[in-house]
């Protein structure tokens, strides 16, 4: 039997566009290893980087794939869709991946926003594999991320809310009883050596003192965040579901330390929110059914829209060789020879009564010849 090493393994859990990737490249400072096939950056959308491993996101992808949705679908995984990834094959596939990035790093860190989705199999890979496993669940203002994904994806705040909600219940919800750090993007850019010292407690890592100074002046600035907004802002907001307005608040006395995450108050709140969040299953699925099918549409109507415009184009282009060879020299100078052709080819109505008259004078004179 294989050896399981008691590694370190980081899991960063967070909503897309909450500041996962800024927060997993500060995991550097502690000397957490993140891998050698990071995502490249994306200067319109991260072009800081995503300190996202490629091979984790690419599985991630297929998984969803597998189970007929996308990341941006509502309606959270059941135990079943956990099943049905192991009966395709998925489980071994994330144990050899994830062994295989381990390695013999004492302490290894990764973050694909899409694991908050994927959380109930990826727990079942890391129970597997007897890894060492500490969270950092990543939170943003929902006004902020909502923001970003209607920049980027062209969401509505409404989808963008649900989506926001779905991910934080499920990373609250799958971290319970493990250890666990929730750390607010917003203050992390107002104090990321408070933020740090939080996630190196928690972790049981040390901060480096040079590694904390490049983090800060080398990566950090106020370009990474577009947007500041409070909790108040979301009180005049009809978009926002009430239930998030009241996750939010929560969710900002843990994160300045007011409440403790492993609070039972907290606790019994975690659940009443994820009874409540399972109570919108159906609509929710209803609503990734209805995107799904306005999707199609729009292909649709995209893929109608090219072929018309590359007809227009052809016909463009067949007009312009038209109108240049009706304005040469050539075609001009043989104007009388083409209507000689038609005139013979197609004669008019005169031409046709002449000729019509020279037959019967021909047979005529047959008639007298035949007489005589």
């Amino acid at each position: 039997m294989m050896e399981i090493k008691n590694n370190k393994l980081i899991v960063v859990l967070g909503m897309h566009r909450s500041g996962t990737s800024t927060i997993t490249r500060g995991l550097q400072v502690m000397g957490v290893g993140l891998g050698d096939r990071l995502m490249p950056p994306l200067e319109a959308i991260n072009k800081k980087g995503f300190w996202e491993d490629i091979d984790f996101n690419k599985l991630n992808i297929e998984m969803l794939n597998a189970l007929g949705i996308d990341w941006h679908y509502l309606a959270p995984i059941e135990q079943g869709d956990v099943d049905a990834l192991g009966n395709k094959g998925f489980f071994i596939k994330a144990i050899d991946l994830l062994r295989q990035k381990v390695g013999d790093l004492p302490t290894f860190g990764f973050k694909d926003p899409r694991v908050a989705k994927l959380l109930p199999f990826w727990k079942q890979v890391f129970n597997h594999c007897k890894f060492d496993v500490t969270y950092i669940l990543v939170m943003r203002h929902p006004l902020s991320v909502a923001k970003s994904l209607a920049k980027r994806d062209g969401f509505d705040a409404e989808k963008s809310y649900l989506l926001w909600l779905g991910h934080v219940i499920t990373s609250l919800a799958g971290s319970t009883a493990a250890k666990r750090v929730l750390v607010d993007y917003d203050r992390l850019l107002q104090s990321p050596d408070r933020e740090l010292i939080r996630i190196a407690k928690c972790t049981g890592l040390e901060i480096d003192p040079t590694e904390l100074q490049n983090y800060k002046t080398g990566f950090l600035d106020e370009g990474l965040r577009h947007t500041i907004y409070d909790l108040d802002d979301l009180l005049g907001d009809d978009n926002c579901p009430p239930i998030m307005r009241e996750v939010y608040a929560a969710l900002l006395d843990v994160a300045s330390e007011k409440t403790r995450i492993d609070d039972l108050a907290l606790q019994n709140e975690v659940e009443r929110w994820v009874g409540e969040f399972e109570c919108l299953k159906k609509p929710l699925e209803l609503a990734d059914r209805l995107w799904t099918q306005k999707m199609v549409l729009t292909q649709g109507l995209a893929e109608r829209d090219g072929q018309i415009a590359e007809l227009t184009q052809q016909l463009k282009e067949v007009q312009a060789q038209i109108a240049q060879i009706t304005s040469s020299n050539s075609w001009r100078i043989t104007l009388p020879l083409r209507e000689a052709k038609r005139w013979l080819t197609s004669p008019s109505e005169q031409a046709k009564r002449y000729l019509r008259g020279v037959a019967k004078l021909g047979k005529a004179r047959s008639r007298d010849n035949a007489c005589k």
